[in-house]
C-alpha cells in the first residue's frame, strides 16, 4: 500500500507519452484532451504526462505532491448519468474493484502509468476511477502484485485537485516517485445527457485549453499548459461561376 500512495492522477488513459506531441516543460511533458473535437458533444479525457528530473531526464525526479487540472471554459458536467460508487476507502482498500459497481468506472489504466523509487525497472501501476457524488475516487495497486491504495479526486468548476501523499522508497530522498501517466476516461451518456461535454463553440483560435499546475517535494511548482485542436464551423466562399463555367 505504501509503495501505490503516490500513483494518482485524475485525468486520466493506453501507450507511453510521446514528448514532442505535449507541452514540454522542465518537470513535465503534459498531454491533456477530450476523446472528441467536436463542440458541444459528450467527450471523455485522455491524459498523459512524463514527470521529469531536470538535471537528469533519466533520473528519479521529485516526488510530485500535488496535481492541479482546470478544464477548458464551457465544459460541462452531469455526474447524474453515472452511479455513485458508495464504498469506504476501507472497503475499495480490502474488496479491490469489485466494491464499486462496475456501472460506476469511469476509466483509468492497466499497467500504463508507473513510478519509480526502487532498484530495478520501474513499477507499473493499474488504476481504477469510479463516480463518487461529483468526484472521483481512485484506486491504484501495483501491476504485479495487486498492492493499493486510495485517493480522491475533487471538482471544483472546471479545476480538478488531487492531493498526492508521501510514500517510502530509496534513495536518495527515501521516497517513490510518480514517473508517468497514461489515463483515457472513454465518453458516457444516458440518453441526451453527458457526463462530460465539450464546450458548446470552438473559440477563433481553434483551440481548447487545458491547464495543469504540478507541486513538487522540493517546492518547485511548474505550470503547463496544453491546447488541443477542436472543429469550427465550416465557411463557405460565394461564387461567380455561371451556370456551364469549367472547374480547374
Amino acid at each position: 500500500m505504501r509503495r501505490t500512495a503516490g500513483i494518482f492522477t485524475v485525468v486520466a488513459a493506453s501507450a507511453a507519452l510521446s514528448a514532442p506531441a505535449a507541452s514540454a516543460g522542465p518537470r513535465a511533458d503534459y498531454k491533456q484532451t477530450f476523446t472528441t473535437s467536436t463542440p458541444g458533444k459528450s467527450a471523455g479525457t485522455d491524459t498523459q504526462i512524463l514527470y521529469k528530473n531536470p538535471s537528469d531526464p533519466k533520473a528519479k525526479p521529485s516526488p510530485i505532491r500535488q496535481e492541479v487540472f482546470t478544464f477548458p471554459a464551457g465544459t460541462t458536467y452531469d455526474e447524474t448519468v453515472v452511479p455513485d460508487c458508495k464504498a469506504s476507502d476501507m472497503e475499495i482498500l480490502l474488496q479491490g474493484t469489485s466494491a464499486c459497481p462496475a456501472a460506476s468506472r469511469l476509466g483509468g489504466s492497466i499497467g500504463d502509468t508507473g513510478m519509480t523509487g526502487f532498484p530495478g525497472p520501474d513499477t507499473a501501476i493499474d488504476v481504477d476511477g469510479w463516480d463518487q457524488h461529483g468526484d472521483l475516487v481512485l484506486f491504484g495497486r501495483d501491476h504485479q502484485f495487486g498492492i493499493g491504495a486510495v485517493t480522491h479526486a475533487v471538482r471544483k468548476g472546471q479545476t480538478v485537485t488531487v492531493e498526492v501523499p508521501r510514500t517510502p522508497g530509496g534513495p536518495p530522498d527515501g521516497e517513490t516517485a510518480l514517473r508517468k501517466v497514461h489515463h483515457l476516461f472513454p465518453a458516457r451518456s444516458a440518453g441526451r445527457r453527458a457526463y462530460l461535454r465539450t464546450p458548446r463553440t470552438c473559440p477563433k483560435s481553434g483551440h481548447w485549453t487545458f491547464r495543469a499546475r504540478f507541486t513538487f517535494a522540493d517546492g518547485a511548482v511548474e505550470r503547463d499548459v496544453y491546447r488541443m485542436r477542436c472543429k469550427r464551423p465550416a465557411t463557405h466562399r460565394s461564387s461567380s461561376r455561371h451556370p456551364g463555367d469549367s472547374e480547374d
